[in-house]
């Protein structure tokens, strides 16, 4: 019967024994494409989480930074503050004399 006939190799659904985190593991030389597939694909989700968490943390540390219009804002007041100082000290300087 056509659906009888058995494949030579490695079984689809066979998996190789769990690796502790931060080793290697040894896989065969003559590997299952499909395996090949899934392992790709679990490094490729690994590294997009992790490309996830540092854009995460990015846009966090730049939503804490003022606007430009804020800093101008800042800025400006900071001006007229050391100009009013100024006025100050010349008349405290124009009354001692």
């Amino acid at each position: 019967m056509p659906g009888d006939e058995k494949r030579s190799g490695p079984s689809a659904t066979k998996r190789p024994p769990l690796v502790p985190p931060g080793t290697v593991a040894i896989l065969p030389d003559q590997g299952d494409p499909r395996r090949i597939g899934e392992l790709l694909s679990c490094w490729l989700t690994i590294r997009m989480d992790e490309v996830d968490a540092l854009v995460d943390e990015a846009e966090s540390k730049v939503a804490v930074l003022p606007d430009q219009r804020h800093l101008w804002l800042l800025l400006g007041e900071t001006l007229v503050r050391l100009h009013c100082l100024e006025l100050e000290v010349a008349d405290l300087k124009r009354g001692r004399r």
